[in-house]
């Protein structure tokens, strides 16, 4: 668990008590007086606790590890636990517990700024003879992001030279702390999805779903043959029909450029705007789930694996939601990015029915036509347009500015 680290005297005190043992013990051979060798097992003993605690310091001390994951928006507060365990029958006295996390978080308690994308924590603590030290942190979350506890170390004085021990943790610790992107406002989408056959019920909708009958009605001369329910009809008397509940598909498909215009060489440049795009797609994500409508989510940033770029799949309900939240969240800032129109060709095949594709980010010429080539068969297609964090407002694909785009 630990890799063990002494200090620069430590050596130097190891040789000095070695070589004392041994001079004492050739004196006493020598003398053969008995006050000598009663010095010599008084050295003896402590040399030989001397060496045991240097041997289990590693296994003494036990820091648990559970997989742990805190869940975060901006501004929101938590606390990080550390649980020290010491199976030793010596304490620890004035030791330190040290650690550096991701500035996604924060805490104003023993902190200290290393730079803008790391904070370093050294935490006071001693730690009791077979005991267990509960070592807490209070923390903010910063921005949106991700924080993973790293370079964990206990520092402590030496028991029986006084000299430092380092202990650095070996294991990868598994508590992450994950900040949700904020969503912010974006005006015009409650009247934006494509009406086709699907599951989801609504009071007015030229589909039904003939697997789920509500009841039945009293035939109407316009009504069609085959919806006679007989049973019903011959029980009441009357000519029954057979009244199905009405149904449409509701379903998003939120495609995410966080790049900005690319020259070929370089790819796609970083998007400054990056976290107004990701709270804009945590909003929309958001309104889809209240309306209990499906979605899913590409974003071009790479990563490892058949498919290069951020896929959430089809799906609905708070599950989704919590998916897609914590997509965006682990968004890096400085991701590597695969250029839009790239990852456009691979989802304009998958592309297969009517949907309601919302693009947000930066749209240029060259993706602008492969958008276009969409628009015989996705008749709803938007653009989102930034108004920075006043939030934005979703336009129709044929008034967006692509065109004028350079």
């Amino acid at each position: 668990m630990w890799k063990r680290e002494f200090g620069a005297s430590y050596y130097k005190s190891y040789d000095f008590l070695l070589t004392v043992l041994i001079v004492l013990t050739i004196v006493g051979l020598i003398a053969g007086r008995a006050t000598i060798f009663t010095v010599i097992g008084l050295f003896a003993a402590y040399f030989i606790a001397y060496t045991v605690f240097d041997k289990r310091i590693k296994k003494n001390i036990i820091l648990k590890n559970p997989k742990h994951m805190i869940r975060l928006f901006p501004g929101e507060t938590d606390t990080l636990y550390f649980e020290l365990e010491n199976r030793s029958i010596y304490p620890t006295i004035n030791g330190r517990f040290s650690f550096q996390t991701d500035s996604a978080i924060q805490s104003n308690e023993f902190s200290e700024n290393v730079n803008q994308y790391w904070m370093r924590y050294h935490v006071p603590s001693s730690l009791i003879k077979r005991g267990k030290t509960l070592i807490s942190l209070p923390i903010e979350a910063n921005h949106r992001g991700t924080a993973r506890i790293r370079n964990i170390s206990y520092t402590f004085p030496h028991l029986f030279n006084f000299d430092k021990v380092d202990l650095h943790f070996v294991p990868f610790f598994k508590t992450e702390v994950i900040v949700y992107p904020t969503p912010k406002y974006v005006k015009g989408v409650e009247s934006v999805f494509e009406i086709t056959p699907g599951s989801h019920p609504i009071n007015f909708s030229p589909f039904e779903d003939i697997q789920d009958r509500m009841g039945t009605r009293d035939y109407q001369y316009d009504d069609s043959f085959q919806r006679i329910n007989w049973k019903a009809s011959a029980k009441t008397q009357n000519l029954q029909t057979n009244v199905y509940e009405k149904v449409i598909d509701v379903s998003y498909v939120f495609i995410v450029n966080i790049g900005t215009n690319y020259d070929g060489v370089n790819l796609a440049q970083y998007n400054e705007n990056l976290e107004n795009i990701l709270s804009y797609t945590a909003y929309l994500c958001k309104y889809a789930t209240e309306k209990g409508f499906p979605f899913e989510v590409f974003i071009n940033a790479r990563k490892p694996g058949k498919e290069p770029f951020h896929h959430l799949p089809e799906g609905e309900g708070q599950t989704q939601f919590a998916k897609a939240l914590e997509m965006l969240a682990r968004i890096h800032r400085q991701s590597m990015i695969i250029p839009f129109d790239q990852m456009l060709h691979r989802v304009g095949k998958r592309l297969v029915k009517p949907q309601s594709i919302i693009v947000i980010g930066d749209v240029f010429s060259k993706e602008g036509q492969i958008i276009e080539s969409w628009t015989h068969i996705q008749k709803n297609i938007s653009h989102v347009q930034s108004f920075g964090e006043k939030g934005g407002i979703l336009i129709p694909w044929e008034n967006s500015t692509w065109k004028n785009a350079e």
